[in-house]
């Protein structure tokens, strides 16, 4: 026999098939809420690992710079 799904809010475990069809739709939201904060630290993760690695080639294009030809340039821009 499966075991009765349940949610806990606020210290509080209540089953889902006690809820109302307004609560089942407030436990949805947040559940797509969850799932869209979990992408979005993702998100963070992966652009601040990019602005970090900016951050190292800059400095280092700055701390030995190398002559750059015009078409570098304008590829870049």
């Amino acid at each position: 026999m499966a075991e009765e799904r349940k949610i806990t809010v606020k210290g509080n475990e209540y089953k889902l098939s006690d809820l109302t069809a307004g609560q089942m739709a407030l436990v949805h939201q947040l559940n797509h809420c969850a799932s869209k904060i979990r992408e979005l630290e993702l998100d963070l993760g992966q652009a601040k690992m990019a602005y970090d690695g900016f951050i190292d080639i800059l400095e280092k294009a700055l701390t030995h710079p190398v002559q750059e030809s015009d078409d570098n340039l304008k590829k870049s821009a």
